[in-house]
C-alpha cells in the first residue's frame, strides 16, 4: 500500500517545462520550482515540491559564475547526494530528486551503507581475493548478455568547470563548495573510504572525484558523477574483451555496469577504465592518471598479440577517414565498410557500435544513398539505446537523423 501512495504522490507532481522529465512543454503557473539560490527569499522546502533538505550555499566563482551545493538527505534511500552546479541545472533535476522509485527498484543491485540487504543470493557477483590483482568482482552464477550487473546512484555531482585540466587554474572558492556537499551528505564514508590519487594540497572531495568519477552529462552540462558502489571495486581492466560495460541515464541519475556479453560463473567481471579501441601506448598513458599500470589480459599479452591488436585498431582508423575521401568511390565505400565491420568484431567492441554505425549513416547519407543511411542510422540507435543514455544528446542526435532521412526517403516517393 505504501509503494501505491508514493506512486500517486510522484505522478501528482507538477511539470516545469525545465524538468527533463517533462512532457508539457509550458510549466503549470505558480506550481513550479522556482531557480533557487543563496538569493531566493522563501526558504525551499519539500512542503513547496523543492527537494533540496540541507541549508543553501552558494559562491561567485571566476566570470561571475555562481555555482551553489544542492543537498537531499532522502536520495538513494537516505545515503543523499550533493550536487554542485548553477542554479538552472539543479532546477532541471528536482524531478529526479523527488522520484524515490529507482533506487527501490534497483535496491537488490546494490544495498546503502550500513542496511542489510533483503536477499543476499540475489546478487549475481561478490567480490573476493582475485590472484595477483587484490580484490576483484566474480560472477556468482551465468551473467547473460545486456543483464544489469549492479545499479549506482551518485553521492556527489559536480560541474567540470570546478576541474580545470591544469590543477593550479582550481577556482579559488572551490574547496569550500567541495567542504559543504561533503559536509552534508548524510553517509560521509560511502565517499570518503574511496580511493585518492592526487596527495597532500588537494582537498579530499577534489582528489576523491578526480580519481573515481564518471562524466555525466545533467541538463546540457559536462558533470563529473561519483558512483562509490561501482568506483570502489576492483573491476579489473581487461581492455579487450571487456565483460562489462558502464552507462549513465538521465532519467535517474543512475550509473548501471551491464554484461556485454555472457559471463560464467566463477569469471572475473572486467570493465574498461579508458576509452575503448585505443591501442596499447593510448591505454598506457591514459592509465597512468590514475595512477597504475594495466596488467589486463591484453596489456600482459604477448608482444606479437598487442601488435597485431594495435594494428587492427590503427587500421580501423586509416579506413574510417578512407570511407570519408572525396575520391573513395561508391564501390570501395562498401568494401571499406565491411572491412571496418569485420575489424571491430574481431576486436570485440560492442560498446562502439553505435557511434560506428552512426558514423556509417552520415557517410552513405553524404553519398546520396538515404536508405543505406536510414538502415545504419536505425541499427545504431538500437545500439545507442543499450550502451549509452536512451534519453541523451547521443541517442537524441541519431533520432532526428532517422527523422530528416524519414522525411526525405517519404518526399522522394510522392
Amino acid at each position: 500500500m505504501l509503494s501505491f501512495v508514493v506512486l500517486l504522490a510522484t505522478a501528482a507532481q507538477p511539470q516545469c517545462s525545465w524538468t527533463p522529465v517533462s512532457l508539457s512543454p509550458q510549466p503549470l503557473a505558480g506550481k513550479c520550482t522556482p531557480l533557487v539560490d543563496d538569493h531566493t527569499p522563501a526558504t525551499p522546502s519539500a512542503s513547496k515540491g523543492i527537494p533540496w533538505t540541507q541549508p543553501l550555499y552558494c559562491a561567485t566563482i571566476e566570470v561571475a559564475e555562481k555555482f551553489c551545493v544542492y543537498s537531499s538527505s532522502t536520495f538513494n534511500d537516505g545515503s543523499g547526494i550533493s550536487l554542485i552546479a548553477k542554479p538552472e541545472t539543479a532546477a532541471g533535476v528536482v524531478g529526479v530528486i523527488q522520484d524515490p522509485m529507482p533506487a527501490w527498484r534497483s535496491r537488490r543491485h546494490i544495498a546503502p551503507s550500513g542496511c542489510p540487504r533483503i536477499k543476499l543470493d540475489d546478487l549475481s557477483y561478490t567480490v573476493i581475493p582475485v590472484p595477483g590483482k587484490g580484490l576483484g568482482v566474480v560472477a556468482t552464477r551465468r551473467i547473460t548478455q545486456l543483464e544489469t550487473i549492479m545499479t549506482s546512484f551518485p553521492a556527489i555531482i559536480a560541474d567540470n568547470e570546478l576541474f580545470p585540466s591544469d590543477e593550479d587554474e582550481r577556482p579559488a572558492r572551490a574547496d569550500r563548495l567541495f567542504q559543504r556537499a561533503l559536509d552534508q551528505l548524510p553517509d560521509q564514508e560511502r565517499f570518503l573510504s574511496l580511493a585518492r590519487s592526487k596527495g597532500e594540497g588537494v582537498h579530499p572531495v577534489d582528489d576523491v572525484i578526480r580519481t573515481n568519477a564518471f562524466g555525466i552529462t545533467v541538463d546540457g552540462r559536462d558533470m563529473k558523477g561519483l558512483y562509490p558502489e561501482i568506483a570502489e571495486q576492483n573491476w579489473g581492466s581487461r581492455l579487450t574483451p571487456s565483460s562489462a560495460y558502464s552507462r549513465f541515464t538521465t532519467k535517474d541519475l543512475a550509473m548501471s555496469v551491464l554484461a556485454t556479453r555472457d559471463i560464467e560463473p566463477g569469471e572475473e567481471i572486467t570493465i574498461s577504465y579508458v576509452p575503448l579501441g585505443i591501442t596499447t601506448t593510448q591505454r598506457t598513458r591514459k592509465l597512468s592518471n590514475w595512477g597504475f599500470n594495466c596488467s589486463c589480459e591484453l596489456c600482459s599479452a604477448p608482444p606479437e598479440a598487442r601488435e597485431a591488436s594495435d594494428q587492427r585498431r590503427e587500421r580501423m582508423v586509416e579506413v574510417y577517414y578512407a570511407m570519408q575521401d572525396e575520391s573513395t568511390s561508391y564501390n570501395t565505400l562498401v568494401e571499406l565498410t565491411r572491412e571496418f565491420i569485420k575489424l571491430a568484431q574481431v576486436e570485440r567492441l560492442l560498446a562502439k557500435v553505435g557511434e560506428y554505425y552512426q558514423a556509417l549513416m552520415r557517410i552513405y547519407y553524404g553519398f546520396g544513398d538515404a536508405e543505406t543511411a536510414r538502415k545504419y542510422g536505425q541499427a545504431s540507435l538500437k545500439f545507442a539505446e543499450i550502451f549509452s543514455d536512451p534519453d541523451g544528446g547521443f541517442c537524441a542526435g541519431i533520432r532526428r537523423d532517422l527523422r530528416q532521412l524519414n522525411e526525405e526517403l517519404s518526399e522522394r516517393r510522392n
